[in-house]
């Protein structure tokens, strides 16, 4: 199917590792032009040069992301590189395991609030004005389904994706008149780099294989998933494009899960 996103101008946040490199792809695959940011210059580097293969034309800047003058600084270039933004896709939400509320200090809260939270924020404020001004655009943030969940691990960073989710429904109902769609993409498990170390880690010291491993592991959380496998980025990306694109013209300030099946 054609997306219909050939030419259009897509700034991908955290395009580096993960659902942010699969989507890059993905956005090069269709034809766009591609503004792309993350904190790791040599990974978004490799990123940049895989689309540029597939015969995109990409521009990269390597910021951190959490820093309240990346996101403005990262816009204005983009702007100046092709002129406009069509479709922003904030991915950046990294995820740092603890073992409880009680070691989640106001550092690591700090933290989460910044690079997962009002990284996003700031992008699209930066970006729904140069939307307006061309007629429209397409949102994305990736939030996660663990907002529906009750993991005490992860309480910190499922609070900043639950907050990101219903920012995106807001920012979905004011600017719709517009022609700007917001929505937000709730991935369940996903077989990102990060997710894989931690599985093989945690195989080993209970002395299980990977798989025997994700099938005690989903059964003690309570069928986290449906499916006997993880995601991969790519079906996030796959979705996400879907959503950007004119193709989900009638889709706005919705959550899309893609988890493969949840009990929540």
């Amino acid at each position: 199917m054609d997306l219909g996103l050939a030419d259009k101008v897509a700034l991908v946040t955290g395009a580096s590792t993960g659902m942010g490199r699969a989507t890059a792809l993905a956005l090069a695959d269709e034809g766009a032009r591609l503004a792309l940011t993350s904190q790791t210059p040599a990974r978004l580097e490799a990123t940049a040069a895989e689309c540029e293969v597939r015969g995109a034309e990409v521009a990269w800047w390597a910021e951190d992301l959490a820093a309240r003058d990346a996101p403005p600084r990262v816009v204005a270039a983009a702007c100046d590189r092709f002129g406009r933004v069509d479709v922003l896709v904030n991915t950046v939400g990294p995820l740092v395991r603890t073992t409880g509320i009680l070691d989640q200090d106001d550092d690591c809260w700090q933290t989460h609030f910044e690079s997962v939270l009002m990284s996003a924020v700031r992008f699209c404020r930066e970006v729904v004005p140069v939307m307006r001004s061309h007629g429209g655009g397409s949102i994305v943030n990736i939030s996660a389904m663990s907002v529906r969940h009750f993991h005490p691990q992860l309480a910190y960073y499922s609070a900043q994706k639950a907050a990101l989710a219903h920012f995106t429904k807001n920012l979905a109902r004011e600017f719709a008149p517009d022609g700007v769609r917001a929505n937000a993409v709730m991935p369940g498990m996903i077989a990102s780099e990060g997710v894989q170390a931690r599985r093989r880690t945690a195989a080993k010291e209970r002395g299980m294989s990977e798989e025997e491993y994700f099938v005690d592991a989903n059964a003690r959380y309570g069928e986290v998933t449906w499916a006997d496998r993880l995601g991969t980025p790519e079906e996030i990306a796959n979705v996400v494009a879907f959503l950007v694109s004119d193709r989900a013209s009638y889709v706005n300030g919705a959550w899309v899960n893609v988890d493969g099946g949840s009990s929540f």
